[in-house]
């Protein structure tokens, strides 16, 4: 794949990757330095790691199916993080309940990292469905 002047197109996946590493940087920082208690810095870190893990996993899969170009894939891979992403907040959110974490801190780490991730997600689908694309449209 060439891109103009042919020049190779370059890869829109490890843009992506690095951006979303950094808000997952970001969010570790802030969960680590934001909270006074340390249990609520200890539910906060816990929805940022659930955040960042499932993000990266949501990124890696969302790259496959757009190599496959295949929308059925595509639709299949945004069910499956949707429920991997569920999944991994009721457990965690069952974790900090049961040892009486604030499971406010919990909620605000996990889902401050993940509104910005899944911006990150979308940017990268639609930029690898572009290149897929040909151009423009």
């Amino acid at each position: 794949m060439t891109g103009t002047g042919g020049q190779p197109k370059r890869d829109p996946f490890w843009t992506h990757a690095g951006l979303a590493a950094a808000v997952m940087g970001v969010g570790g920082v802030v969960a680590a330095a934001l909270p006074k208690v340390t249990e609520d810095r200890v539910a906060a870190l816990l929805g940022v790691g659930i955040a960042a893990v499932t993000g990266v996993l949501a990124l890696v899969l969302k790259r496959r199916a757009s190599l496959q170009a295949d929308l059925k894939a595509a639709l299949k891979v945004v069910g499956v993080v949707f429920a991997l992403r569920g999944v991994g907040v009721g457990i965690g959110l069952a974790w900090v309940v049961s040892r009486n974490l604030s499971a406010i801190a919990f909620v605000g780490g996990f889902f401050g990292v993940y509104f910005a991730l899944q911006w990150i997600e979308v940017s990268y689908v639609m930029a690898a469905s572009k290149d897929t694309a040909g151009g423009d449209e």
